[in-house]
C-alpha cells in the first residue's frame, strides 16, 4: 500500500494526495510518499502504521479500518494524540506495543515539575506485546484551551 502525507492529510493514492493538497496548500514536490507501507491500525482521528508512524486518519477512505492495537495501546496513544503533546516522550512504537495496562496508580500533585506545571502523574504498570513489563509516567497537565499528557518509559 502507498501513502501520500500532505501538510493536513493521509492518502492511499496520487490522485487523492493531489486533491488534498490542494486543500492544504502542500506543493507536489514536499508530498511526502512512502510506496510500501501497511496501514495497521486505524481510529477516528488517527491511523498507525507498519513502519512505525502515526498519521492523521481524518482523509483515509472508510473502507480501510485494521484493529491490530490492544484496546490499552488505543487508550494511550489517543490521550497523547487528542492532547497537546506533539509526541509522547517514550515514542509511538512503545505505546503501540503496549499489550495491557497491569496497574494504574495516581501518585500526589508534585511540587513543581520543571517548565511544567503538572497536575497529575499516574504510574502505569504495562504488559507489552512481547511478554515483558515495564512502567510508565503519564503526566498530565491542563491548559485554557485543553490538557496535555506526557507519557515517559521508566
Amino acid at each position: 500500500m502507498a501513502r501520500f502525507l500532505t501538510r493536513r492529510y493521509v492518502a492511499v493514492t496520487g490522485a487523492e494526495a493531489i486533491r488534498l493538497a490542494g486543500l492544504d496548500g502542500t506543493p507536489w514536490a514536499e508530498i511526502r510518499h512512502d510506496e510500501d507501507v501497511q496501514l495497521l491500525h486505524r481510529e477516528e482521528w488517527w491511523a498507525w502504521w507498519s513502519d512505525g508512524q502515526l498519521t492523521t486518519a481524518i482523509s483515509l477512505p472508510s473502507s480501510l479500518c485494521p484493529q491490530s492495537l490492544a484496546p490499552d495501546a488505543v487508550a494511550l496513544i489517543s490521550e497523547v494524540f487528542e492532547s497537546y503533546a506533539t509526541a509522547p516522550q517514550c515514542g509511538w512504537e512503545t505505546l503501540a506495543r503496549v499489550e495491557q495496562v497491569l496497574s494504574r496508580e495516581r501518585q500526589p500533585q508534585p511540587e513543581s515539575a520543571g517548565v511544567y506545571q503538572w497536575v497529575t502523574l499516574e504510574v502505569l504498570t504495562v504488559r507489552f506485546t512481547d511478554g515483558s513489563e515495564g512502567v510508565l509516567h503519564c503526566w498530565y497537565g491542563g491548559h485554557d484551551e485543553g490538557f496535555e499528557c506526557q507519557i515517559e518509559q521508566v
